[in-house]
């Protein structure tokens, strides 16, 4: 396999290169990490990456312009590729969300909640139709809003009941998931926000986006602008455990609105945000944005969208490793030429982070994804 000897690797200054040995270090006490590139894989695709995930070797990725999927292997060879029609009996409308099961079913979401089956060479195999409709017009963007549990769906849905999820108080007063059976389509609500989440209370907070993800029988849900993981037993009725935070030493945040519909977030400053979640047996690895502050927000004019591709001048991305007893790793720093992180199943074993070509500033006709690991220092 080719590495790919970029200038932005060579100046990142937070990534070190893996020793040669191929030996799988045992997992121990140490709560220091660091982030290694291992390799790099070069995917014979030019476009944006919308949605992605990789299980058992294969990576598969969407396209929002071309309404496509790509599945590809370890070596960047495509598999298949599959566009799909907005029209038609096969019509499929934005699988962003994706999940490959443990028994190897593809499933798709769309950034508005419809579901879809896909056969292994990614054509459309049925839609899966709830019965209600979502009154999310944004689904859960690009966060991790589907996962499996007991050969079932679960999945960010709101609408049931004529529930809105933009009502300031809907996280506090509703369910916030659904348990879906794919074979039928029939739902169950489930996971209340817990009284640890200042969304319980009657207070008004700025909007947040839901991510969560599903390990053995437990469930860790996170809202995006509280730095802390919720866990669930799936097992026992979806009976909260408890609340873990995970200290971020920064993590910007507006606080207490003073009537709702407030969106200061984006407008004079940017919150903390958590991205992705990722549960493995020994420990969780959650990846978040620190935010901007004020007034470097107004004193830039990052409000406008011209000035978007300058937030990573004024904050990090943050990778960190949460035990389920609440100790925490160091603050690992994700240089900004990777985008997103795929497939972290195990704490001991490499996965793939997407090169941010937009930020680095060269243009490719492929994609780039680099071979990641964390090793214990």
């Amino acid at each position: 396999m080719q590495k790919l000897l970029s200038g932005a690797v060579l100046m990142t200054a937070f990534f070190v290169w893996g020793c040669g040995s191929s030996e799988e270090k045992r997992i121990g006490d140490s709560l220091e990490w660091e982030l290694i590139i291992e390799d790099s894989i070069q995917v014979d695709y030019l476009g944006t990456v919308h949605g992605a995930e990789f299980r058992d070797g294969k990576g598969i990725i969407f396209n929002f312009k071309e309404n496509k999927l790509i599945q590809f292997d370890e070596s960047g060879k495509i598999l298949h590729e599959q566009a799909y029609p907005f029209d038609g009996p096969d019509k499929v409308f934005y699988p962003m969300q994706l999940k490959t099961t443990t028994e190897g079913e593809l499933y798709g979401a769309s950034f508005v909640g419809w579901l879809y089956e896909f056969n292994p060479d990614l054509s459309f195999k049925r839609e899966i139709k709830l019965p209600f409709l979502t009154e999310a017009k944004d689904g859960g963007g690009t966060r991790r809003v589907l996962d499996e549990w007991n050969k079932y769906l679960i999945i960010y849905y709101p609408g049931r009941d004529g529930a809105n999820p933009y009502d300031p108080f809907f996280f506090r007063d509703h369910f916030l998931l659904e348990k879906v059976d794919p074979k039928t389509g029939s739902a169950e609500p489930m996971i209340r926000i817990p009284s640890t989440s200042r969304y319980a209370s009657d207070k008004y907070y700025e909007r947040p986006w839901v991510n969560f993800g599903v390990l053995g029988d437990t469930l860790y849900l996170t809202l995006d602008n509280e730095p802390m993981i919720h866990l669930y037993d799936l097992a026992d009725s979806t009976r909260f455990l408890k609340t873990i935070p995970f200290n971020p030493s920064k993590f910007e945040d507006n606080g207490e609105h003073s009537k709702p519909y407030q969106y200061i977030s984006h407008t004079t400053m940017l919150d903390g945000r958590i991205n992705q979640l990722f549960p493995t047996k020994q420990g969780l690895v959650i990846t978040y944005d620190e935010g901007i502050k004020e007034d470097l927000f107004i004193q830039n004019e990052l409000k406008e969208p011209k000035n978007f591709p300058l937030y990573p001048n004024f904050q990090n991305q943050i990778l960190k490793v949460v035990q389920l007893n609440g100790t925490l790793s160091n603050e690992l720093i994700i240089p900004n030429s990777i985008s997103r992180l795929m497939g972290i199943e195990s704490l001991d074993k490499p996965f793939y982070g997407l090169r941010n070509d937009d930020l680095i500033g060269e243009e490719q006709e492929y994609l780039t994804f680099y071979k990641l690991k964390l090793r214990q220092k």
